[in-house]
């Protein structure tokens, strides 16, 4: 298929993807493009729950629990 022609086919589902308004053909959606695309399922958290673990992050932060970034990409060489 030619590239010009797929590019357009992508635009055109985004434009529809954007007006959808329907939670559970958007869920299916997604399942298929992460299925395609062999990703794994990836819990999915709460408003409650993520505010939870916010509020968790920012008090390690403030008591000083935290790693620096470089520190972290040093790390993950050796993985």
């Amino acid at each position: 298929m030619e590239t010009a022609g797929l590019q357009e086919r992508k635009l055109n589902i985004i434009e529809q993807l954007i007006i959808l308004n329907d939670e559970e053909v958007f869920q299916q959606v997604e399942d298929l493009i992460n299925r395609a695309l062999k990703r794994p399922d990836l819990p999915r958290f709460s408003v409650a729950e993520l505010k939870k673990r916010a509020e968790k992050a920012n008090k390690d932060i403030a008591d000083g629990r935290l790693i620096a970034q470089d520190d972290v990409e040093v790390q993950t060489q050796t993985w």
